[in-house]
């Protein structure tokens, strides 16, 4: 089979531990076709856990024999979140009032695990173009790190794109870091700044599913490089949910909530409904069906029963359910799964 489409584009939604839903699916997409993620894609894209997952599938192989390939599987990255989603999410011992005063989490065993996964490796290495979202809360913009580094920004009003002289490790902090549950991260920079840092927290806040975004920054990027207009039947688009809410919030038990009850809801309310928004709207606008289909969505409900849904649940029992979850849904999109394999193969 002949390509058809000029940039294959990943989006990887982010909501913590449960990334090891869309690592599954990537897991099934490599096991079919026989070859690596970053083989078969132009650009990835991700946001929070999406945005790690991006980083990992992207790092070179640290063995200098291998480092034209990645350093890891998508098993391998499933892997992860079963052995190291407990020690990311560690918790603080506050007193009762700091524990409305201060994040959840301590940042340390997060930085130690990342640390782990992405060693030394730096952003502009990445084996393909990766697009991770972060937001500083000084600058009030959006900051952006690409591998593209002819599409780095340092002083744009609207948003930042940065890439040399920055690690992933420091990327995955930044894209990773959810109000409330960690504090921002403070990442040091020669980019114009008042104060010579950035103040990072999770991209999720304004693109949980980067895909739109994605999408615009192929089209600036191929446009760049060549003169001419990207259109939309000339890319395919892959986007991974890590499973969508289904948690009711009643209006006669919210209707006098304050500033202090909505603080953890208002946050998964905000990060499922701007997934799904760009969800519904990516729908409307690519190829859905047919021999042209263009986008590809998989995303599966999840239970609010004993915490399921929750981001920061990294509990063995949950681990094992959110497995469950990613096995009906492999289950249950087979048939879309298999043809995007066999349109993977053939754009390779």
């Amino acid at each position: 089979m002949i390509s058809k489409f000029k940039r294959r584009i990943l989006s990887i939604d982010g909501s913590g531990i449960r990334g090891i839903i869309p690592a599954m699916l990537l897991n099934y997409i490599e096991e079919r076709t026989g070859k690596r993620i970053a083989t078969m894609f132009d650009l990835i894209s991700g946001t929070s856990t999406g945005g790690i997952l991006a980083l990992g599938l992207t790092k070179k192989n640290s063995d200098s024999s291998f480092n034209h390939e990645p350093e890891y599987t998508a098993a391998e990255l499933v892997h992860f979140y079963r052995k190291f989603g407990r020690k990311i999410f560690s918790e603080y011992i506050p007193t009762p009032v700091d524990n409305l005063l201060q994040p959840k989490f301590n940042p340390e065993g997060r930085q130690k695990v990342l640390e782990e996964l992405l060693g030394e490796a730096c952003v502009e290495d990445a084996l393909r173009e990766i697009f991770i979202a972060s937001y500083d809360v000084e600058l009030r913009t959006p900051v952006f790190f690409t591998s593209n580094h002819k599409a780095e920004e340092s002083d744009s009003l609207d948003s930042r794109k940065v890439c040399r002289g920055f690690k992933m490790v420091q990327a995955a902090m930044a894209t990773s870091a959810a109000p409330t549950f960690f504090p921002p991260y403070k990442l040091e920079t020669v980019h114009r700044t008042s104060e010579g840092y950035y103040a990072l927290i999770d991209g999720g806040i304004f693109a949980n599913n980067p895909s739109s975004l994605a999408m615009m920054e192929a089209m600036i990027s191929y446009r760049r490089e060549t003169g001419q207009e990207l259109q939309r039947a000339d890319m395919l688009v892959v986007s991974l949910g890590t499973g969508s809410l289904t948690k009711k919030y009643k209006y006669k038990d919210v209707k006098d909530w304050g500033q202090l009850k909505w603080a953890i809801p208002i946050l998964n309310v905000v990060l499922d409904g701007q997934s799904e928004a760009v969800a519904y709207q990516l729908d409307q606008l690519m190829i859905t069906e047919g021999e042209n289909r263009n986008y590809y969505r998989f995303q599966v409900p999840l239970s609010s029963d004993n915490g399921h849904d929750q981001m920061d649940n990294a509990s063995p029992r949950n681990i094992e359910y959110l497995e469950e979850l990613g096995k009906r849904l492999i289950a249950q999109r087979k048939e879309s799964l298999n043809k995007l394999c066999e349109v993977l193969k053939g754009n390779c």
